[in-house]
Formats: structure tokens, C-alpha cells, sequence
């Protein structure tokens, strides 16, 4: 199965280029349909990368004439902040990244820092303390009410909570750096990735 969608067309002339670079590379001979199939999915690779850099790079420009930013109003994008698919007017770009305006509303508030749509690894979301944590969102409300935790709640138009975010710098002692991701790969050769387990309140590792 094809990773990327085939979007370009490769020459006979570029996939045997492309096979005679992977021999000398890797030792191994291809097929001309793997040949065909790697060159393909590797040119589909390189055009989305570009196509992302270029996207980027016009936002820029655009966003020296509005510095404050500007809706989204060319596909559908996902909040670095509560993951929400949104688009057109919900959906916001600024220097700090892509937001929703709910999202964007809270930090133009500061109730939330911009900074950490770029440095997701500064807080943690209320999945994540089940993930890392195994606390359930019960269990976090509580820890909350008791003064235990403290939470930044992104509030929606109506003031009912439309996200907790949990500050790392705001919970020091509790809540933790985020460990980096376990990969592990089993005998059948697939790989999975699994969140490191910690101790709430000390940061010690379960496993």
C-alpha cells in the first residue's frame, strides 16, 4: 500500500536513476515496480514537504502586513492547543501557529500563553494525565477542587470550560517534564509507541 496518494508522475528515465542510487546505497536490487513505487512515494514525500515550506512561507509574508494574524479560510487545520478540527472563521494563525478562536481567545485573555502551541512538551492536556498519569478526568476535577492541581480552563463564549491546560511551570513538584515516548518493536516486525507511565506527585516512572 502506498503511503502517499500518487500526485506526480515519474519518467522510466528517473525511476532506473532512482534504482541504480538505491542499489549503490542499500546492496539491494529492485524491482522495477518497487522501483517505481519507492520513487513515487519518496517525489510525493519531497512535494508535500515543499508544498508545506511554501504555505509557510506565504503565511509569513502575510502576516508582516496583519501581525496580529488572520483567519484560515483555505482548508481545515487543527488547534495546537484543544486539537479541534476547525476552519474558515473558527480557525486562527498567528506567530505562535494555528489556533482555533476559542483558543485564540483565551490567550489574547492570557489565560493561556501562545508560547505553547510550539512548546508542547511545556503542558500537559486532560488525555494526557490519563495517559501518562492514569488519572481520569474524575479524578483530575477533584485534584483540582482540592487545590492540588492547578488547571488554565479555556472558556467557551457561553464561560463553560472548553479545554484544561495544565502548566508544567504551574504545578512544579507534581507534574513533570514529559518523558520522551517508548517504541518498541515485536517479532512480527510492527512498531508501536507507548507513553513512559509516571507516579503522580513525584515524576517516578511506573515502568
Amino acid at each position: 500500500m502506498n503511503e502517499f496518494k500518487t500526485t506526480m508522475f515519474l519518467s522510466e528515465r528517473s525511476i532506473n536513476e532512482f534504482k541504480e542510487i538505491y542499489e549503490k546505497k542499500f546492496g539491494k536490487k529492485l524491482t522495477q515496480a518497487e522501483a517505481s513505487e519507492s520513487a513515487h512515494n519518496l517525489a510525493n514525500f519531497c512535494k508535500i514537504i515543499y508544498d508545506w515550506g511554501k504555505e509557510d512561507y506565504l503565511r509569513q509574508l502575510r502576516l508582516k502586513k496583519e501581525p496580529k494574524g488572520f483567519h484560515l479560510t483555505d482548508g481545515t487545520y487543527t488547534c495546537a492547543i484543544c486539537h479541534e478540527s476547525i476552519s474558515g472563521d473558527s480557525a486562527w494563525y498567528d506567530k505562535f501557529g494555528i489556533k482555533c478562536t476559542t483558543c485564540q481567545g483565551a490567550v489574547e485573555k492570557r489565560i493561556i500563553p501562545g508560547s505553547i502551541c510550539e512548546k508542547q512538551d511545556s503542558w500537559y492536556d486532560m488525555w494526557e494525565l490519563d495517559s501518562y498519569y492514569d488519572l481520569k478526568s474524575s479524578a483530575v476535577r477533584k485534584l483540582i477542587r482540592e487545590e492540588k492541581l492547578k488547571a488554565r480552563i479555556v472558556p467557551t463564549e457561553d464561560g463553560k470550560p472548553h479545554c484544561y491546560i495544565f502548566l508544567i511551570k504551574d504545578n512544579l513538584g507534581v507534574l513533570h517534564p514529559k518523558p520522551e515516548s517508548i517504541v518498541k518493536q515485536g517479532e512480527d516486525g510492527y512498531i508501536s509507541i507507548h507513553q513512559p507511565k509516571l507516579v503522580f506527585g513525584n515524576g517516578k516512572r511506573k515502568n
